[in-house]
């Protein structure tokens, strides 16, 4: 009996411990891949990977009536900041020659083919994302601008042909920005691709993407319906002027109000100017100023 007894509760021992050891195991399991799912979140996932790479020739799936006139001709696309590789693979089927066409104002360029904003260079408030980023790739969490090759060699390097437009989203664009964006556009050979894209693909791209639209198919079609197409295709809706929260970015109502009133202007200033009136952005808003038809 005594030895009986011994074994059993040898054996309940021995099996507390396998059971306590299954879980210490499971619990560990479930650390590692919390872990990794933490690392993978903090390395991969920043606000530009939600936003919509697009192209005019995507299919638009809505039951509201729109123009599409002049829209599938437009050899254009749009996104966030470049991974070439991806983008090269995306256009594949373009035959001609393609240029990108950056809307950063900020200094910016590339480590290791990843662009220096996915380290959170140049932003004021880098976050804890952004330094890990940084330690993985450059092992140090300060700024290493020597290590920063300029979009415009990466470009080159997959090629891509590059232009820089300081073109704006938040703040109101420089007359002459706004005037080297529509002598681009006027210069550019009839067989050629524009893939347009700023840091988020969202504001600078949506309005690079506006204005080309506008250029290419106003007055025959609409301002309304250029925006409400684009919007389709997956750029910002411009008409709509409701502030962003913040998950989106950091857009007032007021802000949005003064954006959407720039692209009616230039709306008219390009029906004028196919009409044979003033040719010049820059010379068509002080017109208009002087004339107080515009404040």
């Amino acid at each position: 009996m005594y030895k009986g007894g011994y074994h059993v509760f040898s054996f309940l021992k021995k099996t507390k411990k396998i059971i306590k050891l299954k879980y210490v195991l499971a619990a560990g399991g479930m650390l590692f891949f919390l872990a990794i799912a933490c690392l993978t979140y903090l390395v991969s996932t920043d606000s530009y990977t939600d936003a919509s790479f697009r192209t005019m020739q995507d299919s638009i799936s809505t039951t509201e009536q729109v123009d599409l006139n002049g829209l599938r001709e437009l050899q254009a696309s749009g996104g966030p900041s470049v991974d070439f590789e991806d983008l090269k693979n995306k256009l594949r089927h373009v035959k001609s020659k393609i240029i990108i066409v950056d809307g950063i104002r900020q200094k910016h360029g590339y480590i290791k083919k990843i662009p220096s904003a996915f380290l959170g260079y140049n932003l004021h408030d880098a976050d804890l994302r952004h330094f890990i980023r940084r330690l993985i790739y450059t092992s140090s969490v300060e700024e290493r601008p020597e290590l920063v090759t300029p979009e415009s060699e990466i470009a080159k390097q997959y090629g891509f042909e590059y232009t820089n437009i300081k073109i704006e989203s938040k703040f109101r664009s420089p007359d002459g920005a706004i005037d080297a964006f529509v002598t681009f556009i006027d210069t550019l050979p009839e067989d050629v691709w524009l893939h347009f894209h700023c840091r988020h693909g969202k504001g600078r791209t949506t309005m690079m993407l506006t204005m080309y639209d506008i250029m290419k198919n106003a007055p025959i079609v609409t301002l309304r319906d250029i925006i409400k197409r684009q919007y389709l295709l997956g750029s910002v809706d411009l008409d709509d002027t409701t502030a962003w929260k913040k998950s989106r970015g950091t857009y007032s109502s007021k802000t949005l109000k003064r954006r959407k009133k720039f692209i009616e202007q230039f709306y008219d200033f390009i029906c004028q100017r196919k009409a044979g009136g003033i040719q010049k952005w820059s010379d068509w808003r002080r017109q208009q100023l002087s004339s107080g038809a515009i404040l």
